[in-house]
């Protein structure tokens, strides 16, 4: 009840489930921010974890500009999501087409090209997760904000 007598209520969805995007942009990008802090410290390990073996030294400033240079940014522009209100639901938009361009192209190869290890189904695994994860989010965050 509020001091003029009128009640106030609060939805359950909003009151449980409102902090979930920017929860999810938080924890998601820390984590990226983690994978891109190994790319930058020990490139050549985790590039020879994901299969990539370059013949020339050039090679990985290229893979360190898409690894770090992208990685870097989305961990950024999510960050920026999770402490600005006017950049969340842009951050949960870029974060649902980044993932789910990921996820299809690597679908795409497994299924298509028939190219797949273990590791790479891991990676698939991982990104139809943070698909689904961003998606729910972006829904939370369009039925509390009616």
């Amino acid at each position: 009840m509020l001091s003029n007598g009128r009640r106030y209520e609060v939805s359950s969805l909003n009151h449980f489930h409102a902090p979930l995007p920017w929860f999810y942009l938080l924890a998601n990008r820390l984590l990226l921010a983690g994978l891109t802090a190994l790319f930058l410290f020990a490139p050549k390990v985790w590039f020879a974890n994901l299969g990539i073996e370059l013949v020339d030294e050039l090679g990985y400033t290229e893979l360190k500009a898409m690894y770090i240079g992208l990685m870097g940014t989305l961990t950024l522009n999510s960050l920026l999501g999770a402490v600005r209100e006017r950049f969340l639901d842009p951050a949960l938009d870029l974060c649902l087409l980044s993932y789910a361009a990921l996820a299809s192209v690597r679908a795409w190869e497994i299924l298509v090209e028939g190219i797949f290890d273990s590791f790479t189904l891991q990676l698939l695994a991982a990104e139809l997760a943070s698909a689904a994860a961003v998606a729910v989010a972006l829904i939370i965050r369009l039925k509390s904000s009616t």
